[in-house]
């Protein structure tokens, strides 16, 4: 009979409900979890037979129960959009169950496992979307998702199929157009279902939607402290610290001050029904075999947490479960949540575009690629197909983001892709190019001359195969304090180069760079292009060329600095596109800060355990924070005694030197404020070590 009254019952009267969920929600609340039986406490992925299917419904005044006796495998519960069924995946069988709520019999549904449900808005019917598992139990990869009718398991509909899926999380917009999650994990992105297409939201975990049409969307940062909210169209962005939602208590809490991402990992956050809720676990500070979240514990609560109204942090939070075990894979529902929206307002941008901004790139004429930053792939208008050319970069070796997202070039080299632009059949026909680039070089030991850009093969076999080649290679002159950059059309940088500008260390230079048959100009930071007379006309490139940015393929030849902004058009360009190309590039520059960078000299108080490859995959690069005693600053600012670095540990999935820190051991360090590197939020990040409170900085030297 309680449940009858569901629809029934007003908000106001939940108000005054004995029930401290249906206080916190204003509206029926169900929630549903597993929760783990085994001695190891850290079932942290469901993987087991171990397990507990646990729920809490707001109405019968039960508490949190369990909803089967038997101990079985309930992987990722989920709640259906009327609230009144359970729909979970038996691993071990590789079936999808459905349970009716307060009943003990749970019905197969389908074959795959369950990734989220959802009601047609149209048809009025309600669906679970299923995935088919890719490889050995235990796989975090998925692939020919498919949505399955609740009540007619006969008839099922594809969703999508283009790439694979994790698991972790897979949502559908209110109607059914859009899906965020991660394809595959640690790629969060927002898919449109039809046509299929997908837009990048950042690397991490949990991808998540807002249950209306917004296209809200988050994606969970590698510290496991912040979700990472995303608007459509390259609309605003930002983060929500979640690390603060834990409580001692079991009722309500006000979350008092601004979040600060400095408390216990939490794992598992999924939206709910209600665009305002949303369910995590927590707080994870046990070491286990591969982390602290693998670590589990019973400690391990479920939370339910409330969006401010302006989605810029959590307002308040409730603990849902209290009990001697560690307890996973929450989700809710909440009566009033298939009318609740985001209001329009949260969507836009908080402070207006300035008029005439140009955007970028600018119009270019027959542009093969471009890239702008890492923060996210660019989509170049169609030439020949009707997507479009979608650009990234592959970084390896020791390449990496920088603090402007822009690609931060060192030992190591990336790959552009596509592989195949037309770039190289274009230039032995018709023999034009124009590159350009915002460029930044830093100033090593070596002497070395170093590739900064290049189009060759991947592999060159044996010293006496040696194809031509286009490179731009970088000559270090420590004496004169700059840099020459020369044009070589060989193997061998050192020799049968021509030099083409000349770049000061650690100043921002634009260049656009236009390659002949006859010569090369070189405009640089806009002003007037200066010539230089090259015969290129008897350059063929090789078939399988490819663009690389840094090194080249053979990754002896470093250089240190840092690349955006970069156009490769197989045109000449004119003055007017080469001003249009700096003045774009200028607005962007101006809104590069400076970093708060301090030098000190520093001693070691307790280190965090460094991972190693394996533990961190499918993630490629791991910072490792230790704690530090400040003993003396000896340049900028720097105003706190005590203080965390992180420092890599992991590259290109490879352990980097001096991640071991010695205890008492002085140090010298160079540091910048966490928060000024939003390019490391997508990073894994080890933070084992008792004061994870301590103000945040990055080792930056």
């Amino acid at each position: 009979m309680g449940w009858l009254l569901v629809t029934s019952l007003p908000t106001y009267a939940q108000d005054t409900s004995p029930d401290r969920l249906a206080r916190f929600t204003r509206a029926p609340t169900r929630v549903v979890w597993v929760q783990d039986t085994s001695r190891g406490a850290h079932d942290v992925q469901a993987q087991g037979t171990e397990l507990l299917l646990m729920g809490y419904d707001s109405l019968d005044g039960r508490g949190e129960r369990k909803l089967l006796a038997e101990t079985a495998n309930y992987a990722r519960p989920l709640l259906s959009p009327d609230g009144r069924r359970i729909i979970y995946t038996d691993r071990p069988r590789g079936r999808v169950m459905v349970l009716d709520w307060g009943s003990q019999r749970p019905q197969v549904l389908t074959r795959g496992a369950a990734l989220c449900t959802w009601r047609d808005p149209t048809e009025k019917t309600e669906w679970v979307v299923v995935g088919q598992r890719l490889g050995r139990a235990g796989s975090y990869f998925y692939r020919n998702l498919s949505k399955v009718r609740l009540d007619a398991p006969s008839v099922s509909r594809p969703v999508w199929s283009r790439t694979r899926v994790s698991p972790d999380n897979f949502q559908l917009s209110r109607d059914g157009e859009f899906a965020a999650g991660v394809f595959p994990w640690p790629n969060g992105g927002l898919a449109r279902l039809a046509p299929p297409s997908l837009t990048h939201l950042g690397k991490g975990c949990w991808a998540s939607l807002a249950p209306d049409n917004s296209r809200l969307a988050w994606v969970f940062d590698g510290p496991h402290r912040h979700l990472r909210l995303s608007t459509p169209e390259g609309g605003p962005r930002w983060k929500v610290a979640v690390d603060q939602v834990v409580g001692s208590n079991s009722g309500p809490t006000k979350i008092r001050s601004a979040p600060t991402g400095r408390g216990a990992e939490m794992f598992h956050p999924r939206w709910s029904n209600h665009v305002r809720y949303l369910v995590l676990t927590g707080p994870y500070n046990r070491k286990g075999p591969i982390n602290v979240i693998s670590g589990g514990g019973p400690q391990v609560e479920i939370y339910l947490a409330r969006f401010s109204k302006d989605f810029r942090q959590i307002e308040a939070a409730a603990r849902v479960s209290q009990n001697a075990r560690p307890d996973f894979f929450p989700d809710a529902w909440i009566g009033s949540g298939s009318t609740s929206r985001v209001p329009a307002n949260v969507l836009s941008t908080v402070r207006p575009t300035a008029s005439g901004q140009p955007s970028w790139p600018p119009e270019t004429e027959n542009l093969l690629w471009a890239f702008r930053d890492t923060s996210k792939p660019l989509t170049i208008p169609a030439r020949d197909t009707t997507e479009g050319t979608t650009c990234r970069v592959k970084p390896s070796g020791r390449v990496r983001p920088g603090r402007f997202f822009e690609l931060r070039l060192s030992r190591g080299t990336a790959a552009t892709e596509p592989g195949d632009t037309g770039l190289v059949q274009h230039w032995n026909t018709r023999q034009t190019l124009s590159v350009s680039m915002m460029l930044t070089l830093t100033a090593t030991r070596s002497n070395r001359p170093g590739t900064l850009l290049a189009i060759e093969p991947a592999t060159i076999i044996t010293p006496s195969n040696t194809p031509q080649r286009l490179a731009l290679v970088v000559h270090h002159r420590p004496a004169q304090n700059d840099f020459q950059l020369a044009l070589s059309t060989g193997p061998d940088p050192a020799t049968g180069s021509e030099i083409l500008a000349t770049l000061k260390p650690d100043t921002a230079t634009h260049l656009v760079i236009t390659l002949g048959k006859l010569g090369v100009s070189v405009r640089q930071d806009g002003q007037p292009a200066r010539k230089h007379p090259l015969t290129l006309g008897h350059l063929k490139l090789p078939p399988r060329s490819r663009l690389w940015l840094g090194n080249d393929s053979s990754t002896h030849q470093p250089v240190e600095g840092r690349i955006s902004l970069v156009t490769v058009s197989g045109s000449i360009v004119s003055n007017n596109q080469a001003v249009s190309l700096w003045n774009a590039a200028s607005v962007i520059l101006k809104k590069r800060k400076p970093g708060r960078r301090a030098v000190v000299r520093a001693r070691c108080v307790e280190t965090s355990p460094a991972p190693t490859p394996t533990q961190i995959a499918p993630y490629r690069r791991a910072l490792v924070y230790h704690h530090y005693r400040i003993e003396r600053v000896e340049s900028g600012r720097l105003v706190h005694r005590e203080i965390l670095v992180g420092h890599w540990a992991i590259l290109d999935g490879k352990v980097q030197p001096g991640r071991r820190r010695t205890i008492g051991r002085p140090v010298r360090l160079v540091v910048e404020p966490l928060e000024d590197h939003a390019q490391l939020d997508s990073e894994r990040q080890v933070m084992e070590i008792k004061h994870v409170e301590l103000p945040q900085y990055v080792d930056v030297e």
